[in-house]
């Protein structure tokens, strides 16, 4: 895949509270808000979940804290990266409204430049069960901790669980999928 294939929508350091995080409308109306007891139904994934129109929930292993987040958009189905230590699939229907990517409760919000359509998500993080030290301060990243969501335009992508490695994706799979 060539750098032109591929188009960094968002590069950076997000809010995370409740250990979540959202891509959704930019200009969310209170009646509107992802619910979480029905972002996964059907799922056999706990960490992206996909099940409501428009929109992405995405887990992280930190509870409260700042996390790196890349969102990319690429023109075909890329590669998987097997550094990436947590990979889940979902199938996302971008709608008529400007997305962004959301923080807990819409506290900040980062605009997405992602066109009208329909789109495979892969959804990678490193580091998973990595947590602050008692040192550590909890408005910076934790060191080599990262989250990657892929998007590409896709008819057909079928949810599923690339890949398992940690307790925390463990957990959540199998806490999302009992709804």
């Amino acid at each position: 895949m060539t750098v032109q294939d591929v188009k960094t929508l968002y590069a950076g350091e997000i809010n995370i509270e409740y250990g979540q995080f959202y891509i959704d409308a930019e200009d969310v109306e209170f009646d509107d808000v992802i619910e979480p007891a029905e972002i996964f139904v059907g799922q056999e994934n706990g960490l992206c979940g996909a099940a409501q129109a428009g929109k992405l929930f995405f887990v992280t292993g930190l509870q409260n804290g700042v996390i790196d987040v890349e969102v990319a958009l690429y023109a075909a189905e890329p590669d998987i990266n097997e550094d990436y230590e947590e990979i889940v699939e979902v199938a996302f229907q971008c709608g008529e409204l400007p997305v962004a990517l959301c923080e807990w409760g819409w506290e900040e919000v980062y605009p997405l430049d992602l066109p009208k359509g329909q789109y495979g998500v892969r959804y990678c993080v490193i580091a998973m069960d990595a947590d602050y030290d008692d040192d550590d301060e909890d408005d910076a990243p934790i060191d080599g901790q990262k989250h990657l969501i892929q998007l590409w335009p896709s008819q057909n992508t079928q949810e599923k669980i690339v890949k398992v490695t940690s307790e925390m994706a463990s957990y959540w799979h199998q806490a999302w999928r009992a709804l």
